[in-house]
C-alpha cells in the first residue's frame, strides 16, 4: 500500500500502486505521495564496557589451572617408563588433585558470573536518571562491589548471591538450612554489603561529594529463602524485584550530585550503563 494525499483538500488515502489512481474521489484534485510521519525512537541505555568481570577473570585463571593439572597428569603417566613407579604415581596424583580443585573453584566463579550478569540485565531496565555500574573495584579497597546504582532515590551498593540450597533470614542474620538445622554461612552477605557500602560512602566523601547516603543491599538469585523478619541494617530483595526496591526508596538526590558520583565511578567498573 502507498500513502497519497490530495493537493487541494488534503484528504489522505492508502492505495495499491497497481491501481494507478491519480484523482481525489472527494474534490477531483491531483493526488501525490503523502509525507511520512517521522518515527520517534525511544532512547536506549548506552552500555560502556571497560574490562571483563572479576569473576570471569577468576574463572579463566582456574581454567588454566585445570589445563596445568591435565599436563602434570600426562607427565605422570609418561614418567612410569623413565622413573620409579611411586614417583610417577605421585606426579599423576598431583595433576589429578590440581585438576579437581581448580574445576570446583571454576564452577563457583562461573555461577557467580551468571548471577551478576542476570542482576545487571534487570538493573538496565531502570528508568532515565539512573546510572548502573557493574563489578566496581575502588582504589585502596579490598574486594569489589558487584553493582552500584546511582539515581534520584540515592546510591545503592548491591551484593549479588547465586547460592544454592534453602536459607532463613531473621533480621540481619542469614543462615543456610542443612538437614533441618540452621548453619552460619561462610561469608555473611549482609556484613559484606554493609562493609562495601561504608567503603563506597567514604570514597564519595573523599572526592568532595557530601551528603550522600549509600544503602547496602543484598539480592538473591535463589528464591528459596524463608524470611522471618526483614533486616534492619541492609536491604534484602530478589533479583527480579530489585528495580522496584530501588524505585520505592525515599530520596531526592540532586541530578548534579548524581552526575558527579557517576563521573568518579565509571573508570573503576567493568561496565556501566546510562541514558544518553
Amino acid at each position: 500500500m502507498k500513502d497519497v494525499a490530495c493537493e487541494q483538500c488534503g484528504a489522505q488515502y492508502q492505495v495499491r500502486p497497481v491501481l494507478n489512481i491519480k484523482r481525489c474521489s472527494k474534490c477531483g484534485g491531483n493526488l501525490k505521495g503523502a509525507p511520512r510521519a517521522k518515527r520517534s525512537y525511544k532512547s536506549k541505555r548506552k552500555l560502556i564496557k571497560n574490562r571483563r568481570y572479576y569473576a570471569e577473570r577468576q574463572a579463566s585463571y582456574f581454567g588454566v589451572a585445570m589445563l596445568v593439572g591435565v599436563i602434570i597428569g600426562l607427565i605422570g603417566i609418561l614418567a612410569i617408563f623413565i622413573t620409579r613407579v611411586y614417583i610417577a604415581a605421585g606426579i599423576f596424583a598431583t595433576g589429578i588433585l590440581l585438576f579437581r580443585k581448580a574445576s570446583e573453584k571454576r564452577k563457583i566463579w562461573k555461577k557467580g558470573v551468571r548471577g551478576e550478569r542476570k542482576v545487571a540485565r534487570y538493573l538496565n531496565t531502570l528508568p532515565r536518571g539512573f546510572f548502573v555500574f557493574n563489578d566496581v573495584t575502588l582504589p585502596h579497597t579490598k574486594g569489589n562491589l558487584d553493582h552500584i546504582v546511582v539515581g534520584p532515590t540515592g546510591v545503592f551498593a548491591i551484593e549479588t548471591k547465586n547460592y544454592l540450597g534453602r536459607f532463613q533470614l531473621n533480621g540481619d542474620d542469614l543462615q543456610i538450612i542443612k538437614k533441618g538445622h540452621l548453619r552460619p554461612l561462610h561469608t555473611n552477605p549482609g556484613r559484606q554489603s554493609r562493609y562495601n557500602a561504608t567503603g563506597l560512602s567514604k570514597y564519595i566523601s573523599a572526592q568532595g561529594i557530601t551528603g550522600v547516603r549509600v544503602r547496602p543491599v543484598v539480592t538473591f538469585i535463589n528464591k528459596n529463602v524463608d524470611i522471618k523478619m526483614n533486616p534492619q541494617n541492609y536491604g534484602f530483595t530478589y533479583y527480579d524485584t530489585l528495580q522496584g526496591f530501588i524505585l520505592k526508596q525515599h530520596g531526592n538526590m540532586d541530578y548534579n550530585k548524581i552526575k558527579k558520583c557517576a563521573f568518579i565511578l565509571k573508570k573503576y567498573c567493568a561496565e556501566y550503563s546510562f541514558f544518553e
